[in-house]
Parts: structure tokens; C-alpha cells; sequence
């Protein structure tokens, strides 16, 4: 499981959904849900929470449709005969991303390559109670 940590920086609610806006390392996230479990608050300390098959990368000069979009760099690579971990640093905070090795094979991915990284705004939890 993915962890990041960051500030909730706006909120924007329409009938049951509403629209987190979080700080995280001076990117704006965005978190799409149903009304929360819990009332949220501006500049509340929180983590986004997303599983490794749910962080998507492709070159740096790409266009998305996906909100959350952001450079890291490539840390490590833990091969496996099916799939590859790719372990990336954003900022000082630690995410992966599982893709088939196929597909790592055909990128050519190597440690201190930069990636443009995105994960949708419907695949993010959010946690506000954490140690």
C-alpha cells in the first residue's frame, strides 16, 4: 500500500460527492468521493492511501486525462518473473507501482530515470487518524 502525506487545501461538495484538494510537496491532489465517513477541515494533516496497481506512469512529456499527475524518480527495481515492483521517490516520501515485466522490458526502465507518475482520483483513500 501506497502512503502519502499532505494538507487538505480545499473542498468542494455537490449533493452526496464531494472534491478533496490536498497539498502534498507543493503538487495539488485531488480526491473524488462520496460524502465523507468524516467531516474534513482545511489545512488538516492528511494521508492518501492508493494500492501499487493503482500508480500508472509514462514519459515525462505525455498529456493525461487524470488529475493527479507528478514527476518521481525511479529508486529501485525489484524484478520478478511475472511482475515488477518499481519503486519511485517523490519528494521524500516513498510510492510503487507493480507493472508486467513485459511492459517494464519494452520501457527500459532503470534506477534515477524520472517518470511522470498519475494516479486517478477515485483510486485514492483517504486516512485522517494515523500514528
Amino acid at each position: 500500500m501506497n502512503i502519502l502525506k499532505g494538507k487538505v487545501c480545499d473542498l468542494i461538495y455537490q449533493d452526496d460527492l464531494i472534491l478533496v484538494k490536498i497539498n502534498c510537496e507543493d503538487e495539488i491532489f485531488q480526491v473524488l468521493m462520496l460524502s465523507p465517513f468524516k467531516e474534513l477541515k482545511l489545512d488538516q494533516e492528511i494521508q492518501m492511501l492508493f494500492k501499487e496497481h493503482e500508480l500508472c506512469f509514462a514519459t515525462l512529456n505525455s498529456s493525461l486525462s487524470v488529475e493527479n499527475s507528478f514527476k518521481a524518480k525511479i529508486s529501485k527495481i525489484k524484478e520478478g518473473k511475472l511482475l515488477y515492483h518499481v519503486f519511485f521517490k517523490f519528494h521524500d516520501q516513498k510510492i510503487s507501482s507493480l507493472i508486467t515485466k513485459e511492459k517494464a522490458l519494452e520501457l527500459k526502465l532503470c534506477q534515477n530515470q524520472e517518470w511522470l507518475c498519475f494516479i486517478k482520483s477515485n483510486d485514492i483513500i483517504l486516512r485522517t487518524d494515523y500514528a
